[in-house]
Formats: structure tokens, C-alpha cells, sequence
């Protein structure tokens, strides 16, 4: 499968954004977002399935990562700031609409986009990241922590506590991240998911206990250098992901979650109190430690109340669910479209 990268600038702010695309212009579209701290080329599964089943499939750089643009104002990464630039990225392709995939903070702007502009979203599929959850800040996070997993007195932000340790610490983020552990912390981040891990307290709500992330500064050196084969990387995209961090430091990854105050304001301006009337696919990743949507289920109340035509499939995967298990991803999303999103199947009359 050709991969086509290619660069986009907006006529309105001047801000790049690179992207890679796959398929033909006239196909209809599926626009991809991906999370924490990705790049387009994670989605390198996608692109070549979704294409080769007839969809034109788009995948840019998010601000921050990639050759797209970065910042070091936290505040130009609120997805009130965002949305209205993904979507004039969007509309320069000439769809009135597309299918929506997001994952991990890809969710963020992705529930943003289809809960205050209803009308760009043929369908929308989440992976991982719940509606109604991340999209409504830190205070809405700790609410629906398991206390059965996290008990207060010993985790008291639970999975989210590497999130008020951004809030509290973000330059001590960048540097651990932009320290020579940078591929080695790359590894563990992307390491695959496991069954034991879905049940247990996840090594997240250890963060600020450590001052940082695996054992924090203080542990550097035992940093274990993870086999790339209990990865769900390649040596490729692998490289590509150093690049991407090294060409832009960590600050515009750590921004992405610097507001979240600003990101529940904006929230509660949804259309139609949030309310969503279009196909929504969500994707739940059984292994995933931090988002344990299978194993809480307090993360999916809100989702299953707002989305009134919500599908949902789990796959035995951890948190990079559509790296570790493409085929399983890739067949689900083809299939509900084919079952609910059928007059967005290749060659049907819109």
C-alpha cells in the first residue's frame, strides 16, 4: 500500500499540518485522530485496510507532533483553539462529511467535533477513551475513578494522578521525555497490553508518588530497555516517533493536557446538551489499564445516555488497541458500517 504524505497550510492562520493519505480524493472519507504521543504513521493499519476496502482514509500529524505545527502556550492546545483548525484541514479536502475515528487525546477533539458540529460527522467511531469523559476535564475524570481498584487513601487521583502531575510539574514532563531514556520511555509507553494488567491499579497512578513517570527522575537509571517485540511498534514507525519528539521537544505532547478547565467549558456548550443522534461506534480495549471501561463501567454511563444509536466492541488488546490487534479493529469498523453507516459504503448514492 502507497502512502501519500503531504503537507497543508491554512489560509486563515498560516499553521501546518502534515498528514499521510491513502486511497482516492473522490472515496468517501474516514479522517483519523490519534492520541498521546503518536504520530499519523500509527495509524498505518488503518490506512492501508480502510483504503483498500474503498475509502479515501486521512491521517494528519495533530498539533504538537509530526512537521505540524506546535507551541509553547499550553492554551493553543484547548480544543476550543483546535477544532475549528482540524476543521478547516477538514473541509480543504471538499466533504461535507466523514467518518471519524479517534484514540486516546485524538478523542478529545474527535467527541468535541461531533457533540458542536454534528453535521461533519457521517458516523464516529472511539477507540478507548469514552464520550463524555476526558472532553470534560480533570474534576469529571476523578469521578468515575473505581475505588475497588484505587482506594482513596492510597491513590487518591487513581489512574488520573499522571494528570494532575502534568498540571503540577509539565516541565518536569518535558525533560524526563526529552532526556537520552527518550526511546526507552517511547518502548514502555507503547508496550502491549495484558490481561493481569486490566484488573490491577495502573502504574499511571503512581506518578506523582514517583515525581515522574516510570519511578521518575530518581530511577533513570534502571530504565529497563523493553524488547521492541512486547511492543506494539516496528523499527520504523519506532524511528519516526524519536523524530518527531526530538525535532519538537515534549512541551506541545504535555500540553494537550494544560486544559483542562477551558475543555469542560467549552463542553458544556455542546449542541443539544451533548446529545448525539449519529451512528457512534466505540471500541473498547479489554487490557487497557488506565481506560478499564470493560472492568468500570462508570466510564461508559454518560456515553451509553448521550449517544443514541451507540455500537460497541472490545478486543483483546491493551491500550494501543488498533497497533495490537489491526485485523480485529479493522474488520469491526468495516463491519458496522456496512450494518449502520450504510450509505457511507464505497459506491453507494449519498
Amino acid at each position: 500500500m502507497v502512502f501519500v504524505s503531504n503537507t497543508w497550510n491554512s489560509p486563515t492562520t498560516n499553521k501546518k499540518f502534515t498528514f499521510l493519505s491513502a486511497g482516492r480524493f473522490e472515496d468517501p472519507l474516514i479522517f483519523l485522530l490519534h492520541g498521546w504521543p503518536a504520530i499519523a504513521s500509527t495509524w498505518k493499519p488503518q490506512l492501508s485496510a480502510w483504503s483498500s476496502a474503498g475509502f479515501h482514509v486521512v491521517a494528519p500529524d495533530l498539533p504538537g507532533y509530526g512537521e505540524t505545527w506546535t507551541s509553547k502556550d499550553p492554551s493553543d492546545f484547548a480544543l476550543e483553539k483546535l477544532v475549528p483548525q482540524i476543521l478547516e484541514f477538514f473541509h480543504s479536502f471538499g466533504h461535507k462529511r466523514a467518518i471519524w475515528v479517534g484514540h486516546d487525546w485524538g478523542c478529545g477533539p474527535l467527541w468535541a467535533i461531533a457533540s458542536h458540529h454534528p453535521e461533519v460527522c457521517q458516523a464516529v467511531v472511539g477507540i478507548s477513551v469514552p464520550y463524555r469523559t476526558l472532553e470534560m476535564g480533570l474534576e469529571h475524570l476523578l469521578s468515575m475513578i473505581d475505588r475497588e481498584v484505587y482506594p482513596e487513601n492510597e491513590y487518591p487521583w487513581g489512574q488520573w494522578d499522571y494528570q494532575v502531575f502534568y498540571e503540577r510539574e509539565p516541565q518536569t514532563v518535558d525533560r524526563q521525555f526529552e532526556s537520552e531514556n527518550l526511546e526507552k520511555y517511547i518502548k514502555l509507553v507503547y508496550s502491549r497490553g495484558s490481561a493481569a494488567a486490566a484488573k490491577a491499579p495502573a502504574r499511571l497512578a503512581r506518578i506523582t508518588r514517583d515525581k515522574g513517570w516510570f519511578g521518575g527522575p530518581a530511577a533513570a537509571a534502571q530504565v529497563p530497555d523493553l524488547p521492541l517485540e512486547r511492543t506494539v511498534l516496528n523499527k520504523e514507525v519506532l524511528g519516526e516517533l524519536i523524530e518527531s519528539a526530538r525535532r519538537n521537544g515534549w512541551h506541545g505532547a504535555t500540553s494537550w493536557y494544560l486544559n483542562h478547565k477551558a475543555n469542560a467549558e467549552y463542553t458544556a456548550k455542546s449542541v443539544d446538551g451533548g446529545r448525539m443522534k449519529m451512528p457512534v461506534l466505540f471500541v473498547h480495549t479489554e487490557f487497557d489499564a488506565v481506560c478499564q471501561t470493560v472492568h468500570n463501567p462508570r466510564l461508559m454511563v454518560e456515553m451509553r445516555e448521550k449517544c443514541e444509536r451507540l455500537c460497541e466492541v472490545t478486543v483483546p488488546a491493551g491500550h494501543w488497541g488498533a497497533m495490537e490487534c489491526p485485523e480485529e479493529v479493522n474488520a469491526a469498523v468495516v463491519e458496522w458500517i456496512t450494518r449502520e453507516v450504510k450509505a457511507c459504503w464505497p459506491g453507494a448514492v449519498l
